[in-house]
């Protein structure tokens, strides 16, 4: 802002409102010396009071800051460029702020997978499925009707790891096959003895007290039992450490 400029633009604006300083002043709640020192460039009025000057003098605060008239054409250009330049700032704002958002997340997401899969139950290599099982040979351990459990459901077949005893082919199906049609005996074991959800970190609890159910109707309690049944086959593809570490925890 100019002060010549400025002090002489509000004078003639003054003069062709045919004002006087002290109207002026009494508009903007100043003093008449007030005015005087503007319109001799000695000094500026508060940013505050620009809005009521610019009213009073019938001028725009554009012109008032740039100490000059200037058509309206260019008081819009230059508005609007004020507006698109807030907008545009606002918008990178907003688009930097979704970016660290979308970090934030990424990192935190990426936190718990790590550490979900350091605390997951693994399955040993050297107790997976290795060969039939068929009891009374080799070294099979155990007498496990596999045909009452294959036809209960493909996803229960049961072959033996090298140390003869029995797993499921494939965990991972029996498990969630389990999970999906004995909703009715695993939430009979959680009531009974206040257990959490079912999952492969605490499935030694269900698998213990499967068998011990007393409340429940016969079919709940039917199907209790058997749960407690798969989840013994099931530990079977856990080494002793990882078993261990489930019963700790």
């Amino acid at each position: 802002m100019n002060n010549e400029k400025f002090g002489k633009l509000i004078s003639e604006a003054r003069k062709e409102k045919k004002l006087t300083q002290k109207d002026l002043a009494k508009i903007l709640q100043v003093t008449d010396k007030a005015i005087s020192k503007w319109e001799r460039g000695k000094s500026y009025p508060d940013i505050t009071l620009l809005e009521t000057l610019s009213e009073a003098l019938n001028i725009s605060v554009v012109e008032l800051l740039k100490g000059e008239k200037t058509d309206r054409k260019e008081n819009e250009e230059l508005i609007l460029n004020a507006i698109n330049l807030y907008k545009e700032e606002t918008k990178k704002k907003r688009r930097n702020i979704f970016i660290a958002i979308m970090i934030i997340l990424l990192i935190t997401l990426s936190l718990a997978f790590f550490i979900w899969q350091i605390n997951r139950p693994k399955y040993s290599d050297d107790h997976a499925f290795t060969k039939f099982y068929i009891p009374n040979t080799g070294n099979i351990k155990g007498d496990i009707n596999i045909d009452e459990f294959i036809s209960i459901s493909p996803d229960f077949a049961i072959g033996a790891n090298q140390y003869g005893y029995a797993v499921f082919i494939n965990p991972d199906k029996a498990f969630e096959r389990l999970l999906k049609d004995y909703q009715s005996g695993i939430n009979l074991i959680r009531k009974e003895f206040k257990l959490d959800r079912l999952t492969k970190n605490n499935f030694i609890s269900y698998e213990i007290y499967g068998a011990q159910v007393t409340t429940g109707t016969n079919e709940e309690k039917k199907e209790a039992r058997f749960i407690s049944r798969v989840l013994d086959i099931y530990e079977n593809s856990f080494s002793i450490n990882t078993l261990d570490q489930m019963m700790f925890h």
